[in-house]
């Protein structure tokens, strides 16, 4: 078949290679068709949309993230035909900067499409990834293949035709790149608007930025009533590490506008890196991404105008910190408040069996069964509290 290069915003990356030599390479890729129009199936899990690839009869499950410029590879995935490019210099969701070991794919099938040429980040993997062999990134579509997510058919229909969905209907909303992923403009609040990352890897529905609500909160104090209360650590984990500690404020949203369609009872948190929209918004309905008119179209599922959300936040939220377990986030007077759980904590042990980060989101907790923490308190204390678990948190 006809293989055509996609020419849509080319991009060339700086790299060192080993030697120390500047490299350059591009980001575009090959594809095996032209005028094409298919749907493939999409798993949805806990929240996370996963897509299978062909690479020559091996399949590999990679997670759909378009707050991903690229994508990722992990280490442990053997895949003949990998070629090393260089290293880049990458920022991940939590603000964290890393020198990345930068990859091109071997040719692998998307359903009846053969992508060849696609390059990647290669990272280890950590516990919090597991189930996952990669990671696909905006950079599918910003190429020029328009696509459509539909989580309730578990489906994504994928095509290159300019004007399949030029005049799809639902709520468009423009969006501009920035560092190669897609920013839109929502409002959370009355007169308010936030310029968000739309990003499918996030499990949050809605996330601020700390500084931006800050100031949205100073220009218009009314917003202060939708506070539900505040407490200092960090909750977002990026894929190089945890962001950084400082004040969180909890949000009760009465509304959230996407265009005309209104979310209503967000709940929510101001994290401390960039403001962004997560994948739970696409239970509500289908997602149409447009790179000819860049173009991000939100399609509500039977017709709807509004959605009540009314989402649970954690009381708890454990991070990693130099390979071990940390009470990143406690909500005050939540359960985990309650048993003495504070945040910057270090977990030493679970009844008496110190624990790595990665062990302790392995180990087999039992429901209403009470456990003895040890905790390392920042001033180098030890201190030991009884608590049932699991509560909530991420894992």
């Amino acid at each position: 078949m006809m293989r055509r290069w996609l020419l849509l915003m080319m991009l060339v990356l700086t790299t060192v290679n080993s030697f120390g030599q500047v490299k350059r390479y591009d980001t575009d890729f090959f594809v095996s068709q032209r005028n094409f129009l298919f749907a493939v199936p999409l798993e949805v899990e806990r929240g996370q949309l996963y897509v299978t690839l062909d690479f020559n009869g091996c399949l590999c499950r990679f997670k759909l993230d378009t707050g991903a410029s690229q994508g990722i590879l992990y280490d442990d995935v053997m895949l003949p035909g990998v070629r090393t490019l260089g290293t880049i210099e990458s920022e991940d969701a939590a603000g964290r900067v890393r020198q990345m070991k930068t990859v091109q794919l071997p040719p692998f099938r998307l359903g009846p499409l053969t992508i060849s040429g696609y390059k990647v980040q290669r990272m280890s993997r950590s516990i919090v990834r597991r189930g996952e062999d990669g990671i696909i990134g905006f950079a599918l579509f910003n190429k020029g293949i328009a696509a459509r997510i539909d989580v309730r058919e578990n489906q994504l229909t994928l095509t290159d035709r300019r004007d399949h969905y030029a005049y799809t209907p639902g709520e468009a909303l423009k969006y501009h790149l920035r560092k190669h992923v897609p920013y839109i403009k929502i409002s959370p609040f009355a007169g308010v608007e936030d310029e968000v990352l739309f990003d499918t890897g996030s499990p949050l529905p809605y996330a601020i930025n700390a500084k931006t609500f800050a100031q949205m909160k100073s220009h218009h104090p009314e917003i202060a009533a939708q506070i539900e209360g505040t407490t200092y650590g960090s909750h977002a984990i990026g894929h190089f590490g945890t962001e950084r500690s400082g004040q969180i404020t909890f949000l009760a949203l009465r509304r959230l506008l996407w265009g005309d369609f209104a979310f209503h009872e967000v709940n929510c948190t101001t994290v401390n890196g960039g403001s962004h929209i997560g994948a739970p918004l696409l239970d509500y309905g289908a997602l149409v991404i447009n790179p000819f008119r860049r173009q991000l179209v939100f399609q509500p599922y039977d017709g709807i105008t509004s959605v009540t959300v009314a989402n649970r936040l954690h009381d708890i939220v454990i991070v990693e910190r130099n390979g071990r377990a940390m009470i990143g986030m406690v909500m005050q007077d939540g359960k985990a408040w309650q048993a003495g759980f504070r945040s910057n904590c270090i977990i030493e042990q679970v009844n008496g069996q110190p624990l790595t980060f990665q062990q302790f989101l392995r180990y087999h907790w039992v429901r209403n069964l009470e456990y003895q923490f040890t905790l390392l308190l920042p001033n180098g204390m030890l201190t030991t509290l009884r608590a049932f678990w699991p509560l909530q948190y991420n894992n």
